[in-house]
């Protein structure tokens, strides 16, 4: 029998969790920039080093930076795709879910083909907001950068 947290099982909890980056990292791969911002809570935070190392503060600045960032990519003619392994999910007391994942991003140059372009790890504070999880507070580490 599992353990019920709240009203979900730990199964549920993850398994939602593994929907929430399904779609999270989808709508970022795509360039789909506001809707991206809208899986993080209004005041939610990121920090991705060596890029962004001041966070970024609130869903408004976010989808402005997640948007320059996209239109970037696409005038250069690159995509990225963001491949989540590992999801490490630990609930906390005060129902916020604590996720850590190894991310594998791949670069896609046109002309150039595929290649691994970095390995990360994602540490996400996820919150129930509406109804649905959305990230309050994201740290992502570059295993070169850490190293």
């Amino acid at each position: 029998m599992s353990a019920v947290v709240r009203e979900q099982t730990y199964e549920e909890i993850c398994a939602e969790v593994g929907r929430f980056y399904a779609r999270h990292v989808q709508l970022m791969d795509e360039g789909r920039a506001e809707e991206t911002a809208a899986t993080f809570t209004e005041e939610g935070t990121m920090v991705s080093t060596p890029k962004i190392s001041t966070p970024i503060v609130g869903r408004a600045a976010l989808a402005a930076g997640l948007r320059a960032n996209a239109d970037q990519l696409t005038a250069d003619g690159i995509r990225y795709r963001r491949c989540y392994s590992t999801i490490l999910v630990e609930v906390r007391e005060d129902g916020s879910v604590f996720a850590r994942s190894y991310v594998q991003v791949v670069k896609t140059e046109r002309g150039k083909g595929s290649y691994l372009h970095a390995m990360c790890v994602c540490e996400d504070v996820l919150v129930r907001a509406d109804g649905e999880l959305k990230v309050a507070e994201r740290v992502v580490t570059r295993d070169d950068e850490s190293i």
